[in-house]
């Protein structure tokens, strides 16, 4: 629905389901504990926002978004890092905001999005979830994309993220790349800053990393 010649608001609302897969019902080994006993997990997703162009350059989006889940499929465990076993949790609720920015102009993009979320629960005490209460409450990511001198190909973004219970932390990536016809060659660093993370607890992600390829494009 448009509310002006540069707004534009709108809502959305669907409801889903979801079997228990084969892993979540059988699949055992030291870690992580099936259960056959399992329920088909249902939701609700209600969403509402705008979308703003100020200018030719210039695009704002922001969402206000709800979610509620009943008898969702996660793994359990009285211990933060477990072991698991698939349970059904009764309740799941998450409402969130997420707001966005970009700017364009003579070949240069520069994008901006923000997220917030929180999540409420009918676990009962001192019982820990191994997916649905590890998200991020708070998202950032600040990138620019645009031309350099010598055909190249330039993107470069920074994201900040904290996670619940847990403490923030930033990652830096970097992307060079020359664009041809056929053959294009890259190069990407990630995470430059050589940050220590782990999104899932106990599992340390990678450090700092190169990466140099060639790219061939099969197109006529």
């Amino acid at each position: 629905m448009y509310a002006a010649p540069r707004l534009k608001l709108r809502a959305a609302a669907s409801r889903a389901y979801r079997l228990p897969s084969f892993t979540e019902l059988y699949y055992k080994d030291p870690a992580n504990q099936g259960n056959s006993a399992l329920l088909m997990e249902s939701s609700w997703s209600h969403e509402t926002g705008l979308d703003y162009s100020p200018s030719a350059a210039w695009r704002i989006t922001t969402t206000l978004f709800h979610r509620r889940d009943r008898h969702g499929i996660d793994y359990t465990s009285a211990f933060a890092t477990g072991p698991w076993t698939a349970a059904n949790i009764s309740a799941l609720n998450f409402t969130g905001l997420e707001s966005a920015a970009s700017w364009q102009r003579r070949g240069h993009v520069v994008d901006f999005s923000y997220t917030a979320l929180r999540g409420l629960s009918q676990l009962p005490p001192g019982v820990f979830t191994k997916y649905s209460f590890n998200y991020p409450i708070h998202s950032g990511v600040a990138s620019w994309t645009g031309s350099l001198p010598g055909r190249l190909t330039a993107r470069a973004r920074l994201g900040a993220l904290e996670r619940r219970v847990r403490s923030p932390y930033a990652l830096w990536d970097l992307y060079l790349a020359r664009p041809h016809r056929r053959l294009s060659p890259f190069l990407q660093f990630t995470n430059l800053a050589g940050v220590r993370y782990q999104e899932i607890p106990g599992v340390a992600m990678p450090g700092r990393a190169c990466l140099l390829g060639l790219e061939l494009s099969l197109r006529p």
